[in-house]
């Protein structure tokens, strides 16, 4: 049963985008998934084919000279690795939400950034977040006007789309500024990216809303004056205005801190796959369409995502075959730099131990703390261990070149506890086994 409801009404003009980046991280890997199934179905994408068409992106003017022109056409028989971008823009519908319009807000951010990595036979799919905060080195990046920006180090890593877009907001500056943060990201995990999708935040609420709403289960009462939500702690199927309220709320929840906020929104981000996975598409084609052309209003996507042709399999293998435990939602390691508590770097050698894996379409390192696709916490462990893995010798320095495979892939430094895994695990059971409730 749900427990009493305490919600009040939440208008547009309070939910306050400029500080909600993680908002189109989570409507980026639900988008994710729609589009494999666009990629799939053919009947479906026949009728959706004139609306995708217009959100198709080329960045083959803008990729820099290091990178392939194009984005392979096909993702058949191989690992892909999927760029998932929001951007903060205000531009056309996007500023007609409260938070701003371009005047107020210019330009366009990478505000968030995922890397979806689906395995070669189709058996795992791993999740990467990227904290917008991150220092990295942007390099020089191409501008629709022809001119190129400098390369900087130690940069914010969400003024990448920035830099590339020349601090335009147009359409038209999408594709350079996906065009920079596809280099960065390159240049930060050293893996290449096969595909990707930039996200407009103006139609979430819609888009929830035509999945039907998202059942959740809320740990505890939130009462976020800044996020204008107000709810009690229970089994809830949330609206679009309600799940966008519950991702962007921070200070009404954990300790206040933006790492614990996404693992919240890992959360949610989790049961917005399970709902997707739900539906019986099959018997009801109907509720898809809708689904996906809420969908497509959200997103532009590079030519391949586009494309009927690129991969039949994904439908079924991703979507409807796919364990939930080989789901996982990773935020890449970061740590305080010593110099700017505001900022965060990688932490090493936990980084580039995650980009490793999926660079060589590799399991997790074993103690990496991961949520999956039923919503339960976990740590990576050592399968070979009969004990709690050992924490790794601080004396030995690891290898941190993106392109070198001698670094060691243990990750036990930043995990919590593999002890913890069977508790965790039995709770989201538990939860699923209750939420949503048996007679809805």
């Amino acid at each position: 049963m749900m427990s009493n409801v305490n919600l009040r009404p939440i208008q547009h003009s309070a939910v306050n985008f400029g500080r909600f980046g993680l908002l189109r991280g989570a409507l980026a890997v639900l988008l994710a998934g729609v589009l494999f199934v666009v990629s799939s179905a053919g009947f479906v994408y026949a009728k959706l084919s004139t609306q995708f068409a217009n959100r198709v992106v080329s960045i083959d003017n803008y990729a820099s000279d290091e990178q392939n022109k194009a984005t392979p056409d096909s993702f058949e028989g191989r690992a892909v690795n999927i760029l998932v971008v929001g951007t903060d823009s205000r531009n056309g519908a996007s500023g007609e939400l409260g938070a701003g319009d371009a005047d107020d807000v210019p330009g366009l951010r990478n505000d968030s950034t995922m890397v979806i990595h689906v395995s070669a036979d189709r058996s795992r799919v791993q999740i990467v977040s990227i904290p917008r905060d991150t220092l990295v080195d942007i390099p020089a990046c191409k501008h629709r006007d022809g001119t190129t920006s400098e390369p900087t180090t130690d940069d914010m890593f969400n003024n990448a789309m920035v830099y590339g877009a020349n601090g335009g907001d147009e359409p038209e500056d999408i594709g350079p500024g996906i065009a920079c943060v596809r280099s960065t990201v390159e240049k930060l995990s050293g893996m290449s990216i096969d595909a990707f999708m930039v996200v407009d935040f103006a139609g979430f609420i819609n888009m929830i809303d035509a999945l039907g709403g998202i059942w959740f289960n809320i740990p505890e009462d939130i009462n976020d004056d800044s996020a204008g939500l107000y709810i009690d702690a229970g089994c809830w199927k949330l609206s679009g205005t309600h799940s966008l309220a519950y991702m962007r709320s921070r200070k009404g929840q954990g300790d206040g801190s933006d790492i614990s906020r996404i693992g919240r929104q890992q959360q949610l981000i989790s049961a917005m796959l399970r709902e997707l996975q739900d539906k019986n598409y099959v018997t009801d084609p109907g509720s898809l369409i809708s689904f996906l052309q809420a969908a497509i209003s959200s997103v532009n996507v590079s030519p391949n995502l586009g494309n009927a042709s690129s991969d039949a399999s994904l439908l079924i293998n991703v979507l409807q075959n796919i364990d939930r435990s080989n789901i996982q939602f990773v935020t890449m390691p970061v740590e305080e730099p010593s110099w700017d508590p505001n900022r965060r770097i990688p932490s090493e050698p936990m980084a580039r131990n995650v980009w490793n894996a999926l660079k060589n379409d590799q399991a997790l390192p074993v103690g990496t703390t991961y949520t999956d696709g039923n919503g339960a916490q976990l740590v990576v462990p050592d399968p070979t261990a009969t004990t709690a893995p050992s924490t790794p010798d601080p004396t030995q320095a690891p290898t941190t070149d993106p392109g070198s495979e001698e670094t060691t892939t243990d990750n036990t430094e930043q995990s919590a506890s593999v002890a913890n895994n069977a508790a965790n695990e039995e709770a989201a059971k538990q939860t699923a086994a209750t939420c949503p409730p048996k007679d809805q």
